[in-house]
């Protein structure tokens, strides 16, 4: 008769490691400038994106039937190409593109851009506008929330994201 040695169930902590299964295939990343770029990278990085999409719009003003861009096309690409390579380093999949859009029509190009390209998950730059901004003018987030077919996600501004976990660990240490 043989005998069999049980099997060591032991678990090295390396063999540990979880990672947090992809549940966004696609994600359309809409950002509004180059300074937007961190926090929308974090957010993505921590929702486990694998392919996105930068999508960039150069708003243009309608005057007089004349089209005025309110940036320049090397500013443009720069936000597009800065995002590109910081997802990039981050490990994913990802391309970009700048588009022309009227003001006003930047929501409806986001989720149009969404749908065509078949994405899982939108991710917004943090908001540029004021409240009282939003209230008279209207907001790009809120349209986009509103008509998307996909979640949205929508990025805190980087300071503000530091600021609540300062709190939150002040907090914690006066309670001890």
């Amino acid at each position: 008769m043989t005998s069999k040695t049980p099997v060591d169930n032991k678990v090295l902590a390396a063999d540990t490691q979880t990672t947090t299964p992809t549940l966004y295939q696609r994600v359309l990343i809409a950002i509004a400038d180059a300074s937007q770029v961190g926090p929308v990278v974090e957010l993505a990085r921590r929702a486990g994106v694998r392919e996105a999409r930068v999508l960039h719009l150069n708003l243009r003003e309608s005057y007089g039937g004349r089209r005025f861009p309110l940036e320049t096309d090397a500013a443009a690409s720069y936000a597009a190409e800065a995002a590109v390579f910081e997802l990039r380093m981050a490990g994913m999949a990802t391309s970009g593109q700048v588009r022309h859009a009227l003001i006003g029509k930047a929501a409806e190009e986001i989720t149009a851009e969404a749908t065509e390209w078949g994405a899982d998950l939108i991710i917004l730059g943090p908001s540029r506008r004021g409240e009282l901004a939003s209230r008279l003018r209207g907001s790009v987030t809120l349209k986009v929330l509103q008509h998307a077919s996909c979640p949205v996600l929508v990025a805190a501004p980087a300071g503000n994201a530091d600021t609540h976990r300062v709190i939150a660990e002040e907090s914690a240490a006066t309670a001890r």
